[in-house]
């Protein structure tokens, strides 16, 4: 057995000396994966394919705004081989959440002690709470190889690769080899606060700017990469003139008063002021995040930009909004749910759980999309880095179709750049609160207020639903009734979920007692829950409310009835919205 690992590795392009090298190092000479992992580790290359890199999705939780733990910075690299324990030895690996260079699995594991050391301090802080919002440990899992300059992950088990570990690994690059740009100090801002923009002018005011307005101003320098691995600008920030400003509201509530189908399309910088860290705000004092507390994605309010989007549709002027992000502002703020495409899952919805950047869209979502891509007359993209998620098309399409001289084509707002900004018909460069406060104004708007959660019942029965149009199987009928009971540790099922997530969780869950923070579903594997909370919108509900989730705190048992065995019920307001 052990000739024919020798040969296999030969016949992959590895030089038998070597070969022979490790199979004696790792003990077991019929161990072909660890004998590859050792040649790797010493700096041998992969001439044949030895090794499948694993997509890592590790890396997206640490890019995820909540994370405590995020990748460590380029400009913080550095590259000097040695283990910080002083051990000797070349195979060496550096940690890149924290920048600490250890020794590898083949000296002291020094790298391996690390990654289990970090795991195990995050398993001690998790609380039962935290564990059923679906907290994980994952220790610094994700580490370099300074030798050949791949990754591994722990997690994983597997070394791996990632659209977001692509910035790191250039800079490392020109660390070790001594390219150009490799000195940390290339990172930092050239440009000076105050310097008018440096862009053409329909990427500056849209294609329906005035000429004669002068040019945003830079008010945060930060050239770091807005979204690293994505088709990103730099996280510089600017702001549009005062009354730069206020020339385009005023061209921007025109445009809107136009529009037959004006659709809002959000990211995460329009719930920045809520509380809810976005992904793309990396300037020191950002303004988006300046002067906001942060707080549980649980416990956010609606934003001024969410309740002036809700007072634009119920004077029926936006007609649809597709929404990135998985807070349930929208919902909080009085935005019915038929009209909300939730397009990339939902933290308050278990038949609609968060696509990881590598995942599927729901087909009827994505279909819901394309219909609206195709109607939509004007596009408000607000607070999104639009970096290449295929929901951009909703931005992109009505852009394409205003510079070929139909519709009214895409607003953006956003204090970043975007690769689209010279294809926006008005560009506004100011915080997204600001703009949406003079648009209600300009507009006559009333801002409806959040809404205020509803009272505890002590009732016995509270959470008990009786008589409702759905068979057991979660569609809706004219001639069956069902009892749903949502009390606390009631089993329940799920229905219509994504396949890559029934796999993962199964489809059966438990209501949790609310002493946890809040009323939520958890899957029977272990405490990792659906993320279901908050009361919402359920057709033929005896209790039904017009305005989604509650603020402040949640409570989920309508929102739990509507997606767990009322599937039928989302798509039916699907179709009437759009009939």
């Amino acid at each position: 057995m052990a000739s024919r690992t020798l040969q296999e590795l030969v016949n992959f392009g590895f030089a038998e000396s070597k070969v022979r090298e490790a199979l004696s190092a790792i003990g077991n000479p019929n161990d072909k994966e660890a004998a590859i992992n050792w040649l790797l580790d010493h700096g041998e290359e992969d001439r044949g394919g030895t090794v499948e890199l694993k997509h890592c999705p590790h890396v997206d939780e640490f890019a995820h705004p909540f994370s405590p733990q995020k990748l460590v910075k380029r400009s913080n690299l550095t590259y000097h081989n040695h283990c910080q324990h002083g051990c000797n030895g070349s195979e060496n690996w550096l940690c890149l959440l924290c920048g600490e260079t250890n020794c590898g699995r083949y000296a002291f594991k020094h790298s391996l002690g690390h990654w289990e050391d970090k795991k195990r301090e995050e398993e001690a802080k998790i609380t039962m709470a935290d564990a059923a919002a679906g907290k994980e440990a994952f220790g610094h899992c994700l580490v370099l190889g300074l030798a050949d300059l791949t990754v591994w992950c722990y997690e994983c088990q597997s070394y791996v690769n990632h659209e977001m570990l692509g910035p790191l690994l250039k800079q490392m690059q020109g660390l070790k080899f001594g390219a150009p740009g490799s000195d940390a100090k290339a990172l930092e801002p050239s440009l000076q606060e105050g310097q008018p923009m440096r862009a053409q002018q329909d990427a500056m005011h849209g294609r329906c700017g005035d000429p004669a307005w002068p040019a945003p101003h830079l008010a945060r320098a930060c050239e770091e990469d807005a979204r690293p691995g994505y088709r990103t600008k730099s996280a510089n920030e600017y702001l549009d003139h005062e009354e730069v400003l206020r020339a385009k509201v005023k061209t921007l509530a025109e445009m809107i008063r136009k529009s037959q189908n004006c659709v809002a399309y959000t990211g995460a910088g329009i719930s920045t002021a809520s509380g809810i860290s976005d992904y793309a705000s990396k300037a020191a004092g950002s303004i988006a995040t300046d002067g906001v507390e942060k707080v549980s994605h649980w416990r956010a309010k609606p934003t001024i930009a969410h309740r002036a989007l809700v007072g634009l549709y119920r004077q029926g002027h936006l007609k649809h909004w597709v929404q990135q992000n998985h807070d349930g502002l929208p919902q909080k703020a009085g935005f019915p749910q038929e009209a909300l495409n939730e397009i990339h899952g939902a933290w308050f919805d278990p038949s609609n759980p968060v696509v990881p950047m590598s995942g599927t869209l729901r087909e009827d979502l994505m279909s819901w999309l394309l219909e609206w891509e195709t109607r939509c007359d004007l596009c408000l993209a607000l607070g999104t880095s639009m970096v290449g998620m295929n929901s951009d098309r909703m931005a992109i399409a009505a852009a394409q179709r205003a510079k070929a001289g139909q519709g009214l084509g895409t607003v953006i707002v956003a204090l970043q750049q975007t690769q689209y900004d010279s294809a926006s018909s008005l560009r506004i460069f100011a915080p997204i609160d600001k703009v949406m406060s003079l648009l209600a104004e300009e507009m006559r708007i009333d801002l409806p207020a959040a809404h205020s959660p509803a009272p505890a019942s002590t009732s016995s029965m509270a959470h008990v639903y009786e008589n409702l149009p759905y068979t057991k199987d979660g569609l809706r009928s004219s001639t069956s009734t069902i009892t749903l009971d949502l009390r606390e540790g009631v089993k329940v099922r799920l229905v219509k979920q994504q396949p890559w997530d029934q796999e993962r969780w199964g489809n059966e869950g438990v209501v949790l007692p609310e002493h946890l923070g809040r009323e939520t579903l958890c899957h029977r594997s272990g405490i990792r829950p659906c993320a279901c909370a908050g009361p919402l919108v359920v057709r033929g509900c005896p209790e039904r409310c017009h305005t989604g989730p509650a603020g402040g705190e949640l409570r989920p048992s309508r929102m739990s009835m509507k997606h767990i065995q009322f599937e039928e019920a989302s798509q039916t307001h699907k179709r009437e919205a759009t009939s």
